[in-house]
């Protein structure tokens, strides 16, 4: 994949009254505001605010009526963005799609409706660059099996270009949220045919070489030899040498510098300067830059099926864990743990990074080297669940049993959670992962009559109603008698059912979260109850209120290119940890960049600074958390994901631009945080 950029003659720009799309002229009825967006257009772009990041919100360009944008020709489309807020952080995407959602086809042929998208985050006064790649149908098309290549668009039938607020999670209104001038809307580059799925036939492939790098590319990282990779090792080795951990760092990783409060020898929280902060062990300011699933190797993908896609043999049970196969050749010896979890440790100091994330491995953690946190439970296949809903039976008292004692349970199985209890670089505990609040009482009444959540429901149905009669008057039913209420699986529509199940919604969650809370302190009540790592911050009333009742600190799991506009009342004003956040690209040979794609590995970089500044500066949060050390692999792991996420490669070899990135929000976070405000330098 080349690196540098030329400029094609089909560039699209802002001009006044028209806009010119490769010698098809637009007249400026085909900027569409919409849902109460304001759109002007001046001499110097389109001027685009909006005080709601609802769905849709913002400007559609849509092409003249009955034709399309043709794009085919072209590697990016890009628009410059100046935020013109003087003191407000903001984001925007930038999507365009093709096909008709009536297609059903999945040939590049013939697309179904299909959407892709980049985005930025800008501080106040930034102009940046959003670069959005194009992803042709014949470079991106799979090979018969991939599952991972997805979304190839037909770029010659591009149905329009939006900007909006990708998944909305700010307050319904906010004053200026979006505020900005778009210009030099253009096409760059020409397509990347080298990288040409179809019609190459058999010299296509192999695609995926013995390092589980993509053939048909290039890029600065990319490993050519056995060679290559003791090489980039032993440079790296000095580099890490010659950079220790921040100054300004006590040994947790907290502000040396700063503060010093009440020592209690473990980690706390606290409002300091109306902020909340963690507090390490020896009473230092504390707040986290961490990264998650910190193993040796992860995400094997399978070769089984298509052999012909890997220049190197398929093993007999089709595994292919590239990086495992990289890190032996790296370290010249097959049990290469020790060496690589002591190399590990040391990058987190030089990369400024000062908490060990979820699904980290233990070996990092027993060094005793940096604080770290511990999952107790991702959904837990022994405890009892709700059928067909990622949340479990709170009702059932099994559930008690095992959620008010994980901890304690835990401990007698893991020889890392047993030490986490005493271990004062042990910040708190995780328990689960993006379960579905929303459809728990979907669950509930599709469950079976024996299902003890149902039972403890119509038990409050019965003290509520006494009479079936009654109950079928309020929710517009006609159960013949109760019996038949547990023995049905329909969800009714009624406004009496929804009052009901949303009384009954939370006492579930309440009792969820009071137990997981409990399963915690009455093991450790000096550890921090972490949350549940909630998907966004779009949650309902009840989740918040119960999160905020138990939870020391709300996690929260959010895919966006800022959080700076979060509402400060959320989770009744608790900490908030970032539990997961990225950005990818496809400049490194992947065929899926991440859920926040951005234009290049600069980009990605800039893009990780804006969102942690955008934290730093917010009163609540405490922290964020990179989702994951390394990339996916090239044809995807267990589920199909796939992504360009990682501060490594399948190759173990760092990203420099993120590495400078993180380095730089490590050095400066606490003096950043205490200033509050939103500069794009860190210092």
């Amino acid at each position: 994949m080349r690196l540098s950029r030329t400029w094609i003659s089909t560039a699209l720009v802002f001009c006044t009254g028209c806009l010119l799309a490769g010698g098809l002229e637009l007249s400026k009825d085909q900027l569409e505001a919409r849902y109460r967006a304001k759109v002007e257009q001046t001499a110097d772009g389109i001027l685009l605010k909006s005080d709601t990041a609802e769905w849709d919100a913002g400007l559609r360009i849509n092409p003249p009526k009955g034709q399309k944008f043709d794009f085919s020709g072209a590697e990016y489309l890009a628009v410059d963005v100046e935020n013109l807020s003087k003191d407000r952080q903001m984001r925007l995407t930038m999507h365009i799609t093709s096909g008709g959602k009536d297609k059903a086809s999945t040939s590049h042929v013939d697309l179904p409706h299909r959407e892709v998208n980049t985005g930025v985050g800008l501080n106040p006064g930034e102009k940046r660059t959003m670069r959005l790649y194009l992803p042709h149908a014949a470079l991106f098309t799979a090979p018969e099996g991939g599952r991972n290549i997805k979304r190839p668009l037909d770029t010659s039938k591009i149905n329009s270009i939006e900007f909006k607020m990708q998944w909305p999670f700010e307050p319904h209104q906010v004053k200026g949220l979006v505020d900005c001038r778009l210009s030099n809307l253009r096409l760059e580059g020409e397509a990347e045919t080298d990288k040409k799925v179809t019609g190459m036939g058999d010299k296509y492939f192999p695609f995926i070489d013995v390092y589980g790098q993509y053939k048909h590319g290039e890029w600065p990282e990319k490993i050519h030899s056995d060679a290559d990779l003791t090489k980039e090792h032993q440079r790296e080795l000095a580099e890490l040498a010659a950079t220790p951990a921040p100054s300004t760092w006590d040994r947790f990783g907290g502000w040396a510098e700063g503060p010093q409060l009440e020592a209690t020898g473990n980690f706390r929280t606290e409002k300091y300067n109306g902020k909340w902060f963690l507090v390490d062990p020896e009473g230092r300011l504390f707040w986290s830059t961490g990264i998650d699933v910190l193993q040796a190797h992860t995400d094997a993908t399978t070769g089984r099926g298509h052999e012909k896609w890997f220049e190197g043999k398929v093993p007999a049970d089709g595994v292919m864990p590239f990086t495992h196969w990289n890190l032996q050749k790296k370290y010249g010896k097959g049990r290469y743990e020790d060496d690589f979890y002591d190399t590990m440790s040391r990058r987190l100091k030089a990369w400024g990074i000062n908490t060990i994330g979820n699904w980290s491995k233990s070996n990092i953690m027993l060094k005793g080297e940096q604080p770290y946190t511990m999952q107790l439970a991702d959904f837990a296949r022994d405890f009892p669940r709700l059928p067909n809903v990622k949340f479990y039976d709170v009702f059932d008292p099994a559930f008690e049993a095992k959620m008010g004692n994980i901890l304690r349970d835990r401990a007698k199985e893991d020889e890392m959670t047993r030490k986490s209890i005493d271990d004062p670089m042990c910040i708190g505990y995780f328990i689960d992962n993006e379960l579905q609040f929303g459809r728990i009482m979907e669950g509930v009444m599709k469950a079976k009559a024996d299902q003890p959540a149902k039972q403890e429901f119509i038990k409050d149905l019965k003290a509520k109603y006494q009479k079936i009669g009654d109950l079928n008057k309020a929710w517009e039913t006609d159960y013949k008698d109760w019996k038949q209420l547990a023995d049905g699986d329909t969800v009714p529509k009624s406004a009496g059912y929804r009052k009901d199940a949303n009384e009954f919604n939370a006492k579930m969650i309440d009792r969820y979260f009071e137990l997981c809370s409990k399963g915690i302190k009455s093991a450790a009540p000096h550890r921090l109850y972490l949350g549940c790592r909630f998907v966004g911050f779009r949650q309902s009333k009840e989740c918040q209120e119960s999160a905020a009742k138990y939870c020391d600190v709300v996690s929260v799991n959010t895919y966006h290119n800022s959080v700076a506009n979060v509402d400060p009342k959320s989770f009744g004003g608790k900490p908030i940890l970032i539990g997961e956040f990225h950005f990818g690209t496809y400049d490194r040979g992947m065929f899926s960049a991440s859920l926040c794609p951005v234009g290049d590995q600069q980009e990605r970089a800039t893009s990780y600074q804006r969102y942690v500044q955008g934290a730093l500066v917010h009163p609540n949060m405490i922290g964020a958390h990179w989702f994951q050390f390394r990339d996916q692999p090239l044809t995807g792991r267990w589920d199909g994901e796939g992504y360009q996420i990682g501060f490594v490669d399948v190759a173990d070899t760092p990203y420099p631009e993120m590495i400078k990135a993180s380095r730089e929000v490590g050095e400066n976070m606490y003096t950043y945080r205490m200033n509050g405000k939103l500069n794009n330098s860190m210092k």
